[in-house]
């Protein structure tokens, strides 16, 4: 369940950090350098959080597993000493 919640949390803040940066080109122009910059810090700010609740649902879900090794239709695994042969 927390591993979900960080997934969605990752989401809005993506979100949330690109339709900032994408304001502050806006908001540099129309009201000032000081509130673009605060805009920017915002952006920053949502980013650095987006990278902490990857790497916290990282922690909980590792990912995909590695597929199993061999060959799907018989099942037997490939030998290892690289000849390509398999017997």
């Amino acid at each position: 369940m927390k591993a979900k919640i960080y997934l969605i949390l990752r989401i809005v803040f993506s979100l949330a950090a690109a339709a900032l940066l994408a304001a502050a080109i806006f908001v540099f122009v129309y009201a000032g350098w000081e509130w673009g910059l605060v805009c920017i810090f915002a952006t920053l700010l949502c980013a650095g959080l987006m990278i902490f609740f990857r790497n916290k649902h990282r922690a909980l879900d590792p990912g995909e597993k590695q597929a199993p090794r061999g060959d799907f239709i018989t099942g037997k695994a490939p030998d290892d000493d690289g000849d390509g042969a398999d017997e």
